[in-house]
This record gives C-alpha cells, sequence and structure tokens, in this order.
C-alpha cells in the first residue's frame, strides 16, 4: 500500500515533477496505476461534461502537462483535477474506470497515455534487457522474439483496459521507440495510425495479438513494425 502522504503528493502533482516522488513512483505499482487514473481522469472531462472540443484536446492537454513547470502546471491544471475529482465522486469513480470507464478510447489514445505516464521516470528505468528474459516475459503472452537486433532497454507488464500486455523500450538507430504487444481481444477501438504534437504510432493488427508502435522518428514507424512482424512469432 502506498504512504498516504505519496498519495497526496501525487494528486496535487500528477506529472511528479518532484524527484523523490517520481523515483517512489518508479517502484510502486499501486502509485502508477494511481498516476495512470490522474492522467486518464484529464482526458474524461470533456466528455463526462459533453464538450464540443476537438478530438485530440486530451492528448494535447497531457503533452502540455509534461512540458510546463511545477508551478505552471499547478496553476493551470489545479482546477481541472479537483473537477475531474468530483466528477469522480458523483459518478462513483474509482480505480477501475482506467480499463472500463472511458468507453471511445482508441488503442492509440491508450498507447500514447502510456509513454505519457511513464516519460517522468523512464530514463532511471532504461537497463539492457536480455532477449532471453524478454522471451521469458513474451512467453506467457504466446510470443517469441527471434534474432532481434535492436537493443530492448525495457521489458515490463502494464495494463491496456484491463488487457495484461507487454511494454517494450527499443533502442534504435533514430533514437528511443516504444512497443506495446496487447493480446487480441482487448477493448479498445483499433487504429492503424495515430499521431499527437510529440509522438507518432502506428498498429499491427496479428492473429492473436495488437502491435502497437510508438517513436518521434517517421524511420521507426517505417521499418519497426515489418521487422516486428516477421521477428515476432506467436507460439
Amino acid at each position: 500500500m502506498a504512504d498516504l502522504t505519496l498519495k497526496q503528493a501525487l494528486i496535487a502533482d500528477p506529472q511528479a515533477r518532484n524527484p523523490e516522488l517520481a523515483r517512489a513512483l518508479a517502484a510502486d505499482h499501486e502509485l502508477q496505476q494511481l498516476q495512470r487514473q490522474l492522467l486518464l481522469d484529464q482526458l474524461s472531462i470533456k466528455q463526462a461534461l459533453e464538450f464540443k472540443v476537438p478530438e485530440t484536446l486530451p492528448l494535447k492537454l497531457l503533452r502540455q502537462q509534461m512540458v510546463l513547470s511545477q508551478q505552471t502546471q499547478q496553476k493551470r491544471f489545479a482546477g481541472a483535477i479537483a473537477l475531474a475529482a468530483s466528477i469522480a465522486f458523483v459518478a462513483g469513480l474509482t480505480l477501475n474506470w482506467f480499463n472500463y470507464g472511458y468507453p471511445q478510447m482508441t488503442l492509440g489514445q491508450h498507447a500514447l497515455a502510456h509513454v505519457y505516464h511513464e516519460a517522468p521516470y523512464m530514463e532511471q528505468m532504461l537497463a539492457p534487457q536480455p532477449l532471453h528474459q524478454v522471451n521469458l516475459k513474451l512467453a506467457s503472452l504466446g510470443a517469441e522474439l527471434s534474432d532481434w537486433q535492436h537493443s530492448i532497454l525495457f521489458a515490463n507488464f502494464c495494463d491496456f483496459r484491463g488487457t495484461r500486455s507487454l511494454h517494450l523500450v527499443l533502442q534504435t538507430e533514430h533514437g528511443l521507440a516504444t512497443v506495446f504487444i496487447v493480446p487480441a481481444g482487448n477493448k479498445l477501438k483499433f487504429e492503424h495510425h495515430f499521431a499527437d504534437e510529440t509522438y507518432r504510432g502506428r498498429s499491427l493488427a496479428l492473429k492473436t495479438a495488437d502491435i502497437v508502435v510508438v517513436s518521434e522518428n517517421d524511420a521507426d514507424l517505417q521499418q519497426l513494425p515489418a521487422k516486428l512482424k516477421q521477428q515476432l512469432k506467436f507460439i
């Protein structure tokens, strides 16, 4: 159970600009789930209040939160966080909202939300992952990666709306790329291409899983999906 003080600090600052809070997040799965909820709660404000705004606004808000300073962030989003908390109370929302409460969320939106959620402390988590260890995790999804040349710097399970999935970060010739392996039958609307002001993504619908690639580099989106389709084997 995460310490109440840490939870209160995270509610006040979902982006975890405080280094101590970021370290606590990196080590505590429950805090990570709470942070995901707080970030995605902000996406739900538009739908809950039925505002007619552009569909890209929630992801733009996430991007703004990541680049603004803590002081500016607190001024701009304190009211939104309080409103989201109020809406959650009235509607009876709980942590399960993250998985079940946003019916129109797409596979791409969920992937981008994950990338932004991990960004504050991802650098601390990056370390070379031996391929055999990655394959041990892939095996639980009925998959295996063979003859893979790119370095894998992060491999961990994550939750895609109630579907246990695998989150990978790869080192490519162009930088870092994020890959999500999401078992088929997930409850997210599939989309082949998606983007916001920073990231672009491409999804592949394979027989037993959806593969989602997210990167800032167009070259990664042109190369990685084909490589993964060829070298990720499903048993």
